[in-house]
């Protein structure tokens, strides 16, 4: 559950953004903690989260964006 109040914006996009971006702030402190429990998976999370959304060549989405989200864990 995410600490941050999430409006949703009428362009699905602009929504994804705002929360991909809201998720890298909600772990900045937590991945910030060397000694962490879930450090490793919550590195791999933003990493995900960095790398989404894609886009190709020509400009257009890749990677289901923005209808996908990385989830936590996997």
């Amino acid at each position: 559950m995410s600490t941050f109040k999430y409006q949703p914006y009428v362009c699905p996009v602009l929504s994804a953004y705002h929360w991909r971006n809201d998720e890298l702030a909600r772990t900045d402190i937590l991945v910030a903690t060397p000694d962490h429990p879930e450090r490793e998976n919550l590195l791999a999370y933003r990493t995900l989260l960095r790398d989404w959304p894609a886009q190709n060549d020509d400009g257009e989405y890749i990677n289901g964006f923005p209808a996908t989200k990385p989830i936590l864990g996997e």
